[in-house]
């Protein structure tokens, strides 16, 4: 996504969430993580944090703290999130697919 022209679609404290212009690739930072998806692993993406809910997917981990390990459709990268960040990410993920349907809606005007 380097070379992309991105516009920023929803952006919120540690949460920004971006579309190429040119190639329609799709972006979500969340704190130093940064996902890219095309459209069709974004909606699924978010029908996956929409389900999840923390305590039926949390785990206990070494240091103590419950997290819930979120899958990023590859295979070898995954992130840990406590009760507070997940929840965080939820509602900024619902959101921005929330505006990017929005935005589609309106350019189809």
């Amino acid at each position: 996504m380097s070379g992309c022209r991105t516009e920023i679609i929803y952006q919120n404290e540690d949460f920004v969430f971006t579309k190429c212009t040119d190639c329609d690739r799709m972006g979500l930072m969340y704190k130093q993580a940064m996902i890219s998806f095309d459209e069709l692993n974004f909606d699924a993406f978010c029908r996956y944090m929409e389900r999840m809910e923390f305590e039926f997917e949390k785990y206990p981990f070494f240091d103590g703290l419950d997290r819930v390990v979120i899958e990023t459709y590859h295979p070898d990268v995954q992130f840990t999130l406590v009760e507070e960040e997940f929840y965080r990410l939820k509602a900024n993920v619902i959101e921005a697919n929330a505006q990017l349907q929005l935005i589609e809606m309106i350019r189809k005007m």
